[in-house]
């Protein structure tokens, strides 16, 4: 019989994953898996269990928010590649990132469906320092909100919340003085806002990339620098590149591909990785790791 270990986050969202259990638990048994459900209990604890069972299962499930999903996908990463099992996705947190790169449905039962059955696709992953990222490392204006909004908040607000948060330090943004490498030559400083190393298509619904630009599984990132405004003109000129998609010619938005980026500052740069923190670094080198984990993808 096939073996599917369950992991969920009882806490994420609106306890969403808790609502889903029944239904979720039900689809899995129709598809004909033996289930093993694991509840988690703290910060870390998925990447523990992932790591200590999932070698002995055909298929990893987890249902949760971004943040127990990167840690998911630690755990499996503890594994040799021979014996990491196939990985599903139930969406349960507030924003739901990543699940918009994977075309998975809305429906409790099809979003089951697919996390037990789905087409499997093997996915990049990023490396940060000792740990990894699934679709985004980023740093300055909002990266920090999703892990210093309280949960109450989240839940009441949702997505508003984050922006809610965020919109009511734009009078009052910092500046970081940066220097930027990369492995396809790119050589650029100055002082930036925002920047992020992401493979994704959307990021906390302030700012998206076209997917025709986006490939999962390609060995490369997409890259973004926004430079510290100096006049209302610099304001409308990055909002408008954020609207359309287009890069400015003024350079107040940079934009670009990379397999591998050097990031250095004089003073500690703080990082969010995955909607979560992930350091602060005066020196750091992020790197692609193509293809080392499959995914089960919605058509």
């Amino acid at each position: 019989m096939k073996q599917l270990l369950f992991v969920y986050n009882p806490t994420a969202g609106r306890q969403r994953a808790k609502a889903m259990l029944s239904d979720v638990l039900t689809v899995f048994a129709q598809e004909g898996y033996q289930i093993t459900i694991r509840p988690t209990l703290g910060r870390g604890d998925a990447t523990q269990v992932v790591s200590d069972l999932a070698a002995g299962y055909d298929r990893v499930v987890c249902c949760s928010g971004d943040g127990t999903l990167n840690e998911t996908v630690q755990g499996l990463l503890t594994l040799p590649p021979e014996q990491r099992p196939i990985l599903g996705y139930i969406p349960a947190g507030t924003t739901n990132d990543f699940s918009r790169n994977i075309n998975l449905p809305r429906s409790t039962q099809q979003l089951a469906q697919v996390a037990c059955g789905g087409v499997p696709r093997a996915i990049d992953i990023g490396q940060l320092a000792d740990r990894q990222f699934l679709y985004i490392a980023a740093f300055g204006l909002f990266t920090d909100v999703s892990y210093s909004t309280p949960q109450a908040s989240k839940n009441l607000l949702g997505h508003l919340a984050y922006v809610l948060e965020g919109a009511g330090r734009l009078m009052n943004f910092p500046s970081y003085q940066v220097h930027v490498t990369t492995d396809q030559g790119l050589d650029i400083q100055g002082d930036f806002i925002y920047g992020m190393v992401s493979n994704t298509v959307s990021i906390g619904g302030l700012v998206n990339l076209p997917r025709d630009l986006v490939c999962l599984d390609d060995g490369q990132f997409e890259a973004l620098l926004i430079r510290n405004p100096k006049t209302p003109k610099d304001w409308q000129s990055i909002l408008t590149a954020l609207t359309t998609q287009k890069l400015p010619e003024d350079g107040s938005v940079v934009g670009f591909t990379c397999s591998k980026a050097h990031f250095t500052s004089p003073n500690p740069l703080a990082w969010t990785v995955d909607g979560e923190y992930g350091g602060e670094y005066t020196d750091l080198e992020i790197s692609n790791r193509s293809r080392v984990i499959t995914i089960a993808c919605g058509n």
